[in-house]
C-alpha cells in the first residue's frame, strides 16, 4: 500500500498548487489556523472538531468531555495524567511498570500493555494525526488549543483503535498579531519548569504567520531507591513545537505543525507487597511500610524521543472543502526495568526493552457545506508504521533470553458520514467506514542458561483483517438550547502478534475485537444559559476481548495476548455547568458504571498442572506444547467472568469551583476542584485486593493574581492537599509478588507568567 500513500500525499501537493478561490465560511479542518477555539464571553463555549467540522460541543449527537487551554491551565494540568478525575466514566493515569507509559480507560475499556505490538483501545489522535506507539501519548500539555474526549467507538471519522473512544488533541496555532509569552514554574520535589512561546504575527503580505514554543522540565521525583540512594519518579523534558501557517486570503490555506520531545525518566518506584515468597522477607524494612521508598538494585529507566508533524491544507471548491492531512511520527525508547519487585536472586526479571520505529498517514476528506438539506464527510486515509524492538530479560542469575522483534503495519480505509435534515431540527446521520489492517511480523528468540543457548526459534508471520463499521445516529433539536439524541456504531480493533512469546505457540496471532455501542443521551443550555446539563446513557456489548492469560514458555510463564472475553458495560454520565453570577462557575460531574464479563473461559492463574479437573473448570484441559512437543502439564480453564475490568470504577465525578474577582489592576482568579472515585481494580486479572485502588477525593486549587487581559499573573497551586496515598496501577509477572505503583504525593508550586 506504498502506493496509497504516494497517490494520497500527490493529492495533497496538487491541492496545493491550485489556484485560489473565493472562500466560504464553513471551515472543515480540526487543524488550519482558523478553527475556532474558544470561548463565547458569555458562556465559556468550546468549539470542537468531533465531525471534522468546526461546531459547538453542544451541537454534536456524541459525548464529548472538552477542555480549552484556559481549562487544562486551571486545572494545574502538566501532562495528560493530570486531567485524571474531571470527565466521567475516563481514567487517565500512569501504567506503572513502565515509566512514561499512559494508561487510558473510556468506559471501563483499557489498555496497559507498554510494547508496540498491544495496539490501543482508546486512540491518541494529535493536530489530525493518529498517533500508533502507546509510549508517545504521555503528552506534555504545554502549548494546546484544546484536548477532545470522545467517548464511544469513533471509527466512522477517526479510524482505526479507537473501540472505547479518541482523545483528539489540538496544538495552538500562530496568532495574527506579534506576541510572546514565557512562564516560569517551581515546585515540590525540585521542579523547575520554563514555557516560552512566540508568534510572528502576520507577514510577507499577511500570508504567513509563525509561531514557536519550548518547553523544559525538570523534576526531580517523589520516591528514593534505598539501594542507591537517587530519587525515583522524575523526569527530565526538553521540547520544540514550531508552526507556520499560510493563508493569502483566498480559497486556500494551509498550516504545518513540527515538533520534538525528548524526555528522561527515573521510575518507576515499585512497593511490593508479601505473598509469602521468602525472598520478600530479604528486603529493608523500610520500603516494606513506606511507599515512598523502594529497594531495587538499579535505578529503572525511561528514555523516549520523538519528533513529527502534519501538514494540513484546505482548498474551498465553491460547494465545501478538500482537505489533506499528511502526518509523519518517529520514536526511540530505552526502558529497564525491574519486573519482579525483589532484590534476591539477583537479576531476576530484569527487562530492558530498544525500540525505533515511525509512521507516516495521509487523509484526503471532502466535507460539503453546512445549512443544507443533506451534508456529508467523505474520505480516503492510509498509514504505515514500522518498527523493531530489542527485548533482554534477564529472568534468573543462570537464564537469559533476548528477542528481536520487527513490524510492518499497513492500514487504509475509506468513510462517509451524510447527515439528512428532514425537517427543522430533525437529522438523521448514517456513516460508515471500510478498514483493512495488515501485518508482517518477525520474531527471532534465544534462551541461554549460563551462557549456552539451549533454546531458540524465528518465525516470519504475516496476517491481514478487514471490517466495515457502520453508524447511526437521530438527533432532535426541541429547541435551540434542547437537543436529544440516540446513537448505534460498532467499533473494531485488528488483531497481532505477542512479543513476549518465547516459543512459537505463544507469539499469534490473535484476532480482531469488536463492539456494539448504543448511547442515548440530551445536551442542554437553560434558564438562559445559565446552567448546562448534559446526561448520557449507554450500552456497550464486547466480543472476542484481547486480554492477556498466562502461558507457559521456555523458561517461565509469560503474559500471552489472545481472544478470551466477552464483556458487556453500561452506565451513564452527567455533565453540568452553572454559572450564577459573572465570573463564578460551578462544575459538576457524575458517572455510573457496571462493567462486566458476560464470558471468560481461560486459564489465568498461569498455575500448569497434571489436566485433573479443577473447580469452576469450564473447557478441556489443554496440553502445554513447548516448541511443539507437549510437556506432560495442562492448562485447565476455569470460569473467569467474575473478574472485575481493570480501571472501570463503579462511581465517578469531580466538582469544580472559579471565581474571578475583578480589582484596579486586573483580577484574582480561584480555583478549586475535588475529584471522586470509588474502588477499582487496576489490573483486571486477579481479583486479590493488592490490585485495587481504594476509594478516594483528592482535592486541588489554586490562586492565581493577573494584570489586565492576563498581562502578567503570579498562580500558587497545591494538588493533592490531603495528601491522600492513591495507587495508579499494580502488577505482576507470574508468581512474583503483587507490585504496586503510587501516584504523586500532596505537592505545591508557583507559576509566574507574563506576555509580551
Amino acid at each position: 500500500m506504498r502506493t496509497a500513500f504516494l497517490l494520497l500525499s500527490t493529492a495533497a501537493v496538487a491541492l496545493a498548487a491550485m489556484p485560489a478561490q473565493a472562500q466560504t465560511a464553513d471551515a472543515a479542518s480540526d487543524t488550519t489556523t482558523h478553527a475556532a477555539t474558544g470561548a463565547d464571553d458569555t458562556y465559556g463555549e468550546i468549539l470542537v472538531t468531533a465531525q471534522r467540522r468546526s461546531e459547538s460541543v453542544q451541537d454534536v449527537p456524541i459525548a464529548i468531555s472538552a477542555f480549552n487551554s484556559e481549562m487544562v491551565e486551571s486545572s494545574g494540568s502538566t501532562n495528560i495524567t493530570s486531567l485524571n478525575g474531571l470527565a466521567p466514566n475516563v481514567v487517565l493515569q500512569t501504567q506503572g511498570l513502565v515509566a512514561n507509559v499512559p494508561m487510558i480507560s473510556i468506559r471501563g475499556m483499557s489498555t496497559a500493555d507498554p510494547d508496540p505490538n498491544a495496539d490501543p483501545k482508546v486512540s491518541t489522535i494529535i493536530d489530525g494525526v493518529y498517533i500508533p506507539f502507546v509510549s508517545s501519548t504521555m503528552l506534555d500539555l504545554f502549548d494546546i488549543e484544546r484536548v477532545e474526549v470522545l467517548k464511544g467507538p469513533q471509527g466512522v471519522l477517526f479510524g482505526k483503535n479507537n473501540l472505547a473512544g479518541t482523545l483528539n488533541v489540538i496544538t495552538a496555532r500562530p496568532t495574527d498579531d506579534f506576541g510572546a509569552e514565557a512562564r516560569f514554574t517551581l515546585g515540590s520535589f525540585g521542579l523547575k519548569q520554563f514555557r516560552g512561546k512566540v508568534n510572528s504575527g502576520r507577514f510577507a503580505n499577511d500570508m504567513l504567520a509563525a509561531k514557536v514554543a519550548v518547553n523544559f522540565r525538570d523534576y526531580n521525583g517523589y520516591s528514593r531507591n534505598v539501594i542507591t540512594g537517587n530519587r525515583l519518579n522524575g523526569s527530565n523534558v526538553k521540547s520544540v513545537r514550531g508552526a507556520l501557517d499560510f493563508d493569502p486570503g483566498g480559497a486556500f490555506d494551509s498550516a504545518l505543525v513540527v515538533d520534538w520531545l525528548k524526555q528522561k525518566t527515573t521510575g518507576p518506584a515499585p512497593h511490593v507487597l508479601d505473598n509469602g515468597d521468602p525472598n520478600w522477607d530479604l528486603l529493608p524494612d523500610i520500603v516494606k511500610t513506606d511507599i515512598r521508598k523502594s529497594a531495587v538494585l538499579f535505578d529503572p529507566i525511561a528514555n523516549t524521543e520523538t519528533y513529527g508533524g502534519s501538514l494540513t491544507s484546505n482548498l474551498d471548491v465553491g460547494w465545501g472543502t478538500i482537505t489533506s492531512v499528511l502526518g509523519y511520527r518517529h520514536l526511540t525508547y530505552l526502558t529497564r526495568g525491574d519486573f519482579d519487585g525483589l532484590i534476591t536472586p539477583a537479576p531476576q526479571l530484569d527487562v530492558t526493552r530498544d525500540f525505533s520505529g515511525n509512521s507516516k498517514s495521509a487523509e484526503l476528506r471532502y466535507v460539503s457545506p453546512a445549512g443544507e438539506p443533506v451534508d456529508f464527510v467523505v474520505g480516503l486515509y492510509y498509514q504505515a508504521d514500522k518498527w523493531r524492538q530489542f527485548n533482554t530479560v534477564l529472568a534468573t542469575p543462570t537464564t537469559t533470553t533476548r528477542a528481536q522483534l520487527r513490524q510492518d503495519t499497513e492500514s487504509y480505509a475509506i468513510f462517509a458520514l451524510v447527515n439528512a435534515h428532514p425537517a427543522d431540527g430533525l437529522t438523521l446521520s448514517l456513516g460508515g467506514r471500510y478498514s483493512h489492517d495488515r501485518k508482517k511480523y518477525d520474531i527471532a528468540n534465544q534462551v541461554f542458561l549460563n551462557g549456552n543457548q539451549i533454546s531458540s526459534f524465528a518465525s516470519s508471520l504475516k496476517a491481514s483483517w478487514a471490517e466495515f463499521t457502520p453508524r447511526l445516529t437521530v438527533n432532535y433539536e426541541v429547541t435551540p438550547d434542547v437537543m436529544v439524541y440516540a446513537n448505534y456504531s460498532q467499533g473494531y480493533k485488528a488483531g497481532g502478534f505477542n512479543s513476549r512469546g518465547t516459543i512459537p505457540e505463544n507469539v499469534g496471532p490473535y484476532n480482531p475485537e469488536r463492539v456494539n455501542a448504543f448511547e442515548v443521551g440530551a445536551k442542554t443550555d437553560l434558564f438562559d444559559r445559565l446552567l448546562r446539563f448534559n446526561v448520557a446513557g449507554f450500552v456497550n456489548n464486547y466480543r472476542d476481548l484481547q486480554s492477556s492469560v498466562t502461558k507457559m514458555g521456555a523458561v517461565r510463564a509469560e503474559n500471552i495476548t489472545t481472544n478470551v472475553a466477552a464483556a458487556k458495560i453500561y452506565g451513564f454520565e452527567v455533565e453540568s455547568l452553572l454559572r450564577p453570577m459573572d465570573n463564578f462557575t460551578i462544575g459538576a460531574n457524575v458517572a455510573y458504571l457496571h462493567a462486566r464479563y458476560t464470558d471468560f473461559c481461560a486459564d489465568t492463574n498461569g498455575v500448569f498442572t497434571d489436566g485433573s479437573p479443577e473447580v469452576g473448570q469450564c473447557g478441556p484441559a489443554v496440553p502445554i506444547l513447548i516448541n511443539g512437543v507437549p510437556d506432560g502439564t495442562f492448562a485447565v480453564p476455569t470460569d473467569s467472568s467474575g473478574l472485575d475490568l481493570a480501571n472501570a470504577p463503579k462511581w465517578s465525578g469531580s466538582l469544580s469551583l472559579d471565581y474571578a474577582i475583578p480589582t484596579g489592576f486586573g483580577e484574582i482568579k480561584l480555583h478549586s476542584d475535588a475529584r471522586y472515585s470509588a474502588r477499582f481494580n487496576t489490573w483486571g486479572r486477579s481479583n486479590l485486593p493488592g490490585y485495587y485502588r481504594d476509594e478516594v477525593v483528592l482535592l486541588n486549587a489554586s490562586i492565581a493574581v493577573a494584570g489586565q487581559d492576563d498581562r502578567w499573573k503570579v498562580t500558587l497551586y497545591g494538588s493533592n492537599l490531603t495528601d491522600q496515598d492513591v495507587i495508579s496501577g499494580a502488577t505482576n509477572a507470574g508468581a512474583t509478588p503483587i507490585t504496586q505503583f503510587y501516584q504523586p504525593p500532596r505537592e505545591f508550586g508557583i507559576d509566574f507568567a507574563i506576555k509580551f
